[in-house]
């Protein structure tokens, strides 16, 4: 690890990892409960699949709103500052979780709570390379704790979850969906606490540097557009099984609700255990060999799993060994084709614009699952990650990497 300045103290370099650890796990939580309490949120406002996935689409548009702001304002403003701004929206989300049984309040809070989450794991990868000699091998860290957050979620929300569903005429509540909201505010007032009594190191760009620092400049890289595409098939891909498995597997596969999320789990467990598993490897191949590697692998497991339907769920769970990287080292993939003063912005805007994959694929993923079923509907994910594979060949064929 990076000494922060001269007088930087080891107590202060354990404040700032204990905090990225922290907040990633617990943003990682807050993300996978959208996917896992969707039937629970179907059941008790009574909602068609379209209705339960306008849930999803409108917090990617939160996700678009706060990455194209966010990233215009991570390289102005000081990254203690920022992520504590993000903090306090995402948990006045919460608050607002717990404290109302509301859709429409459900909905214009998954705008804020998703978009403020997402900003801040973004952050976090982006501050790594400030804080370590070795960004690829703590990047891949950090994403296995929110990936611990994630799974964990998955295998004890969707218990929870399948417990407030209606049955034998008991209505459905939302009262486990409070208490896992109530039990993340804790964990985040204690990131916060770890947050205010660390000090970051601040970048000290030139005033040059500064005004270089725009989305035009972004987009004069040849690389932005593929990039985009990139991130966006990749969003369609993990998290339309984050999103869907637990409702697929329970009305087409025919599992329980907690089954369908016992294998949501395990395939985010391998995200899980692939990070901290495969994160010396991805240090001493380098970023394109290892997406090379893993995304190919991935793709091969996670396309055979969904075509084999019932029979393939297992290819599925483990294509999530495969997938665990690529995320992580997708964001030092597109950091390393700027320059350092205009990374932040880069990422903040090639990620916003690509969410907008999700927000078309749930505005008509429910119409089309409700014409056609889910048989058909889920095909949609296969397709998504075999174009993924071919974007990023084409981009390892035709782009070079402009910095590093």
């Amino acid at each position: 690890m990076k000494k922060l300045t001269n007088s930087a103290t080891s107590l202060n370099q354990l404040l700032l990892t204990a905090f990225c650890l922290l907040i990633m796990m617990i943003t990682g939580a807050s993300d996978g409960a959208r996917g896992v309490f969707l039937p629970l949120f179907a059941d008790v406002f009574d909602l068609t699949e379209t209705g339960a996935n306008i849930i999803i689409m409108i917090s990617y548009i939160g996700n678009v709103i706060f990455l194209i702001i966010g990233g215009c304002l991570i390289d102005r403003i000081k990254k203690k500052t920022f992520l504590f701004i993000m903090m306090c929206i995402w948990m006045s989300s919460l608050c607002c979780y717990i404290l109302t049984e509301n859709y429409i309040v459900l909905l214009v809070c998954m705008i804020f709570s998703m978009g403020a989450s997402t900003m801040i794991s973004t952050s976090v990868n982006l501050i790594t390379p400030m804080l370590f000699m070795s960004p690829a091998l703590f990047t891949n860290f950090f994403n296995f704790t929110q990936g611990i957050g994630i799974s964990g979620m998955q295998k004890f929300g969707g218990k929870m979850a399948d417990s407030g569903l209606s049955h034998q005429g008991v209505p459905a509540d939302l009262k486990s969906w409070h208490i896992v909201n109530i039990v993340l505010i804790v964990l985040a007032i204690v990131a916060v606490n770890l947050l205010i009594f660390s000090r970051f190191p601040e970048d000290k760009n030139s005033s040059s540097e500064k005004k270089e620092n725009s989305f035009k400049t972004v987009f004069k890289n040849p690389a932005s557009i593929i990039m985009i595409f990139i991130c966006g098939l990749y969003y369609v891909s993990e998290h339309g099984i984050q999103n869907v498995l637990t409702s697929y597997g329970s009305e087409y596969l025919g599992f329980t609700v907690e089954k369908a999320s016992m294998f949501l789990s395990l395939f985010f467990g391998g995200i899980t255990i692939g990070r901290l598993a495969f994160a010396p490897i991805v240090q001493k191949m380098g970023v394109m060999r290892s997406m090379t590697v893993f995304l190919s692998s991935a793709s091969v497991l996670y396309i055979a799993g969904i075509f084999l339907e019932k029979e393939g769920i297992w290819l599925l769970c483990l294509s999530g060994l495969a997938f665990s990287v690529i995320w992580p080292t997708n964001i030092l993939m597109i950091s390393s084709f700027f320059t350092h003063s205009t990374s932040g912005a880069a990422v903040g805007l090639i990620t916003a614009v690509a969410t907008l994959f999700d927000v078309l694929f749930y505005a008509f993923f429910g119409r089309i699952t409700e014409a056609v079923g889910y048989g058909i509907s889920i095909k949609i994910l296969p397709v998504s990650m075999a174009m993924l594979w071919i974007c990023f060949f084409i981009l390892r064929s035709r782009n070079k990497i402009k910095s590093t």
